[in-house]
């Protein structure tokens, strides 16, 4: 069980911690795709790739903001085998998905550089410097690929946008009603990360959304240098994944002046709950997905009820909430991505 940490530096704990992510999401991989290795051979293995690879890289970003090793995995497994990842086996380019696996890789040097020197004007400059990089990273990999002398190579659509139908795959992920790319994390993620974002006001660290809100614009824009506006889309799937597993460890550490955060989360996922479920019941969808929704937001739903008795009571028990936090997640993440898959492939 882990108690708040007073670490916070990429490398902080023991070796085997980040091993032993990475070791977690190379089997959930496997898991995800085993029934399809044999149609998908060859460069088709970056779809069983590129989802670890990501889940990694957003699980060393999380540890910016997130003290312990549980909600650092989570927030990597909501990010690396989020909707909107998973979703990129629908081009027939399997190269596509290294835009959204090279995205919290880059964007490191600007949430570590001389973290724990005093702020100042110069490391003020650099860091502005240093979030550019994940912009100029996809950008040049889209723009090399269409190039004579590489191909040229059009990994996907590149009037690909953003559009309203999109949003809604934010609540019903599992419906991809925006199309091709889903817009989202998953149902107990979703619900986390509006803790997540309560945190983040209370503490006033507006700032971080900066570069979200620079994606979001860019994700309606015409194409920059034949990049498709709509891969932008995965930096605030990545802030969202983060902002999940600090909702997690928030809720986790939650006392009776937190309540009311827990209690506000707790009764968005009912309310989700209960519409989805008049759905199903109404069968306003042929197929188990208005059902599976339904269940998902629900079972979260009960989690947080939960916690809000512990956290009212002022009752730590954490190996029991532990239990039930992680487990709203794991069950949510692992039956949503099968779902998914089978889906897609």
């Amino acid at each position: 069980m882990e108690g708040p940490a007073t670490k916070r530096s990429l490398l902080a704990g023991k070796p085997e911690m980040y091993i032993s992510a990475l070791l977690l999401y190379l089997v959930f991989s496997a898991y995800l795709h085993w029934p399809y290795l044999n149609q998908i051979g060859g460069r088709g293995l970056l779809f069983l790739i590129n989802p670890v690879v990501a889940a990694w890289g957003a699980y060393f970003l999380s540890k910016r903001w997130v003290n312990n090793w549980t909600p650092s995995v989570l927030a990597g497994a909501i990010y690396g085998f989020s909707p909107f990842a998973l979703s990129y086996a629908t081009f027939n380019q399997p190269v596509a998905g290294l835009s959204f696996v090279i995205i919290p890789w880059l964007f490191l040097p600007s949430v570590f550089w001389h973290k724990k020197k005093s702020p100042d004007a110069f490391r003020f400059c650099v860091r502005c410097l240093f979030v550019l990089l994940p912009f100029a990273g996809v950008t040049g990999m889209f723009w090399c690929a269409a190039q004579k002398w590489v191909g040229p190579h059009f990994l996907m659509p590149v009037g690909t946008t953003l559009t309203g139908n999109h949003f809604l795959d934010v609540v019903f992920p599992l419906f991809q009603k925006g199309g091709n790319l889903t817009f989202g994390v998953y149902h107990a993620s979703l619900v986390l990360a509006v803790m997540g974002a309560c945190v983040l006001v209370k503490i006033q660290r507006i700032s971080v959304l900066l570069p979200v809100a620079a994606a979001m614009i860019l994700c309606f824009c015409e194409p920059v240098l034949a990049t498709p506006p709509i891969v932008w889309a995965a930096i605030p799937i990545l802030f969202l994944s983060i902002l999940a597993g600090l909702g997690f460890q928030s809720i986790f550490w939650a006392g009776k002046a937190d309540s009311k955060w827990v209690l506000t989360c707790a009764i968005i996922a009912s309310v989700l709950a209960a519409f989805f479920g008049g759905l199903a019941y109404k069968r306003m969808i042929v197929g188990p997905v208005l059902q599976h929704t339904a269940v998902m937001y629900a079972l979260t739903a009960a989690a947080l009820w939960i916690m809000l008795f512990f956290a009212h009571a002022n009752l730590r028990w954490k190996p029991v909430k532990w239990v039930i936090l992680t487990a709203s997640i794991i069950i949510d993440l692992i039956y949503s991505a099968r779902y998914l898959v089978d889906k897609l492939f």
